[in-house]
């Protein structure tokens, strides 16, 4: 069984009010190591914290989405500037973004700390380049809020705040810890 294939099983045992120990013991025979049976279970929430946390969830998808959309925005005004030619590059740039709404979107418990670190990767990027600053417009500094810092700002809390509420099993950064899932194999 591969990683699709078992997420949507997981998924759907879940979503029927199984536990993650009963689906561990129902579907250790059918994949090959045990290690990936855990590693599938921790991507999946359970199905009470996947109803609680939802309405968090989808508001972290749409910042992702606008930010996706408003990269390539940019891109697209920016590559006009330089040649028609290379406007089709415009799309390359929210590739990463798309992929990360998308995993928000199907809850996969892996993304959220990367997403979270990512995006302060990208505040601190945007501090290290402070002379910018100073050439800024009353107009470009409203422009920066509301295109940059509060959809960043927000992602970042979001992302860390599902991720420890939904996800406690992985490490800051995104590393799994297999005690912290309570998963034991029956003798």
């Amino acid at each position: 069984m591969n990683q699709k294939e078992a997420l949507k099983i997981i998924s759907q045992k879940l979503g029927t009010g199984q536990s993650k120990q009963e689906v561990f013991n129902e579907l250790l025979p059918k994949i090959q190591f045990k290690a990936d049976l855990i590693k599938y279970l921790a991507m999946v929430p359970n199905y009470e914290d996947k109803i609680k946390y939802r309405n968090l969830n989808l508001l972290l998808f749409l910042l992702l989405c606008f930010c996706a959309i408003s990269k390539f925005i940019i891109a697209l005004l920016i590559l006009s500037n330089i040649s028609l030619i290379a406007l089709p590059f415009a799309f390359l740039v929210p590739i990463i973004t798309i992929w990360f709404a998308v995993s928000v979107w199907n809850f996969r418990g892996n993304m959220y700390r990367l997403i979270g670190i990512l995006a302060f990767v990208g505040v601190l990027k945007r501090f290290s380049n402070a002379k910018q600053f100073l050439t800024y417009t009353p107009s470009l500094i409203i422009m920066d809020a509301i295109f940059f810092w509060i959809p960043v700002m927000f992602i970042i809390f979001l992302a860390f705040y599902i991720g420890l509420k939904v996800f406690p099993y992985y490490g800051f950064w995104g590393n799994l810890k297999e005690e912290k899932t309570g998963l034991i194999t029956n003798p």
